[in-house]
Order: structure tokens, then C-alpha cells, then sequence
């Protein structure tokens, strides 16, 4: 995989196109494995040297909040009324101002678990590149963890160099990271259902945004300063 490949894809034929689509959730997959990753227990985990990320759902309740700015703004406005930091309304007036609800969205469906997407292609590419590998399931256990190579960073770096818009993927994982933190994906998705547009959207369907409501609440917020 090349930086080229996360390229956009208008104008391409439809089967280019589905791979644009591949690279580019592979390249949003990889920069959600490697950031929010941590030092792998002594024993029984990888080769002792490589990051370990826990958690599939965790990684699909990181994702969502890449994938749904709107949200993501929501838990910001959270975050500012429970500690009054202006940082944190900055955040979210930058998410609007760039008009990130309307060009940044990529929809997920609502399923049994919540937010889903099929990773097994994006995670084939990062594996066929060495970049990541699924660790063996511990026996009774249910939680997929990755293990995180050592090429993984040389390539974000890499591809950031090559096409510098791909830096919007790293900074927003880190910004999500700071509201994740190691917490596990049951923890985050819970906080998700709370949203009724989530929780009440029909299995199979795209869960839909809540641009409209956030904006009005960050006009209540702001009108009160």
C-alpha cells in the first residue's frame, strides 16, 4: 500500500473506486491501531517489542467518533460543561466552521452491537503490508486484540510527507484519544447509546447524524458566556 492509494477517488472507474475506499478505511484503521495502542503485559502477548491494541469493538467506538464529527462535537460540549475548559469550545466551532458534518462523514451501521463495519478487508491490507497482525485468541477468550509492527509508524509518517491532508486522520485520532483514553469499547459504546438517534436507528440502517442538535447546543453554551 502506497500514500497514493488513500488518494480520492471521483473520476476513477467503479472497481478503482472500491479500492480508494479499502485504502482509505485501511489507512483510518491503521492510524486508530498505532495511536491508541499501549506497551504490550511481559508475557503472553506478541514479541514482547510491538504495541498491542484491545479491543475490536473498542476500535469501532474509536472509529465512530472519526467517522461522525457531529458526535464527536457532542462529547466535546460534554467535556466543556463538566470542566469549563474554552479549548474545548474552540474544538467544536472548528469541526463547524470546516463544515466536517457535511464533508467528512462516513456513515456506520447500526447492528447488534452498535456502530459496525466490516474490517476484515482494511485489516487484510494492513496485514499484507506488515503493519499489523491479529493476536491468537487466549482460550475463553472473546476480545480480538493487534498487535502493532514495527513499520506501522514509519508508514504513517511516510504517507503523511507524501500527501500532508492525511495529517487530519492523525490529529483526529489523537483528539478522540484524549476523550477514549484505554477505555474499554463496552465503556464507549454505552456512552454512544445515549444518543437516541444511535441506539433507536433500525439494525441494517445507517446511523443517522445529529448536526442540528449539537450546533444548537453549542449556540446555547456559547450564549451564556
Amino acid at each position: 500500500m502506497t500514500a497514493a492509494n488513500t488518494r480520492g477517488t471521483h473520476g476513477v472507474p467503479a472497481g478503482a473506486t472500491q479500492a480508494g475506499f479499502h485504502h482509505r478505511d485501511a489507512v483510518r484503521l491503521l492510524f486508530i491501531l498505532a495511536l491508541g495502542s499501549e506497551e504490550p503485559d511481559p508475557v503472553g502477548e506478541g514479541t514482547g517489542a510491538n504495541r498491542i491494541f484491545r479491543g475490536e469493538k473498542r476500535a469501532m467506538a474509536i472509529d465512530f467518533l472519526v467517522r461522525y464529527p457531529d458526535y464527536l462535537a457532542d462529547e466535546l460540549l460534554t467535556r466543556y460543561e463538566a470542566e469549563g475548559e474554552p479549548a474545548l469550545l474552540a474544538l467544536v466551532e472548528q469541526i463547524f466552521d470546516a463544515d466536517e458534518p457535511d464533508v467528512r462523514t462516513v456513515k456506520m451501521v447500526r447492528w447488534r452491537r452498535g456502530a459496525f463495519q466490516n474490517i476484515e478487508q482494511p485489516l487484510s491490507i494492513l496485514r499484507s503490508y506488515g503493519l499489523v497482525r491479529p493476536l491468537k485468541q487466549i482460550a475463553g477468550q472473546r476480545r480480538h486484540d493487534f498487535e502493532i509492527l514495527p513499520p506501522a509508524h514509519e508508514f504513517m509518517e511516510r504517507a503523511i510527507r507524501e500527501q500532508p491532508a492525511l495529517v487530519w486522520y492523525r490529529d483526529r485520532v489523537d483528539l478522540v484519544m484524549t476523550l477514549a483514553g484505554f477505555r474499554s469499547g463496552s465503556s464507549l459504546k454505552d456512552d454512544q447509546y445515549l444518543h437516541p438517534e444511535y441506539r433507536d436507528a433500525p439494525h441494517g440502517t445507517e446511523i443517522p447524524q445529529i448536526k442540528d442538535r449539537v450546533l444548537a447546543r453549542l449556540k446555547r453554551l456559547k450564549g451564556s458566556l
